[in-house]
């Protein structure tokens, strides 16, 4: 599957992490939901359901102009650190890593709950201890899905490459 923004469905954050992500966050109707680094607004459109606003920002224009949202998602062209220090939300999302450190910091003086899913061990662990420094870690996770497929006429299993979930909250 290829999303309009051109991001392939190995991108797009899967729906059981989405899930995990729901149940580790647990918004409320009356939250502001911001997903940044929103790429295929995946995220975004799912807690839409369950918040009354979501921000989805990202720093590529191509995936803000191309991406079809609910109608209480509010797509911002902007670098996450900006949105952070002039806007109001309750849940933070990061989907990327990039200038992680300071918008952290920033975030954890508004936000209630934050999470960062990440590929990669070593930035785990820069999250964590971010975190842990600013008071606010609560857990991390190690998300392993994998998807059955047909195998000489029986059922196999395929893994999808695993995320780093950290979680924190005030």
């Amino acid at each position: 599957m290829v999303f309009p923004s051109g991001l392939s469905s190995m991108k797009a954050t899967k729906d059981e992490v989405i899930g995990i992500l729901f149940a580790k966050l647990k918004p409320r109707k009356e939250d502001v939901f911001a997903d940044i680094g929103c790429g295929s607004c995946a995220v975004s459109n799912f807690f839409a359901d369950y918040v009354s606003k979501v921000y989805a920002v990202d720093v590529d224009e191509n995936v803000i102009r191309s991406a079809k949202v609910k109608e209480n998602v509010k797509l911002l062209h902007m670098h996450g650190l900006e949105f952070l220090r002039n806007y109001d939300y309750d849940i933070v999302f990061f989907g990327g890593t990039k200038d992680i450190e300071e918008m952290l910091e920033v975030a954890s003086r508004k936000a209630r709950k934050i999470a960062v899913n990440l590929a990669r061990i070593e930035m785990a662990c820069k999250v964590i201890q971010v975190m842990k420094k600013l008071g606010i870690f609560e857990e991390a996770l190690i998300v392993n899905i994998s998807k059955n497929y047909e195998l000489a006429g029986l059922t196999a299993f395929r893994p999808i490459n695993p995320i780093f979930m950290v979680v924190g909250g005030v």
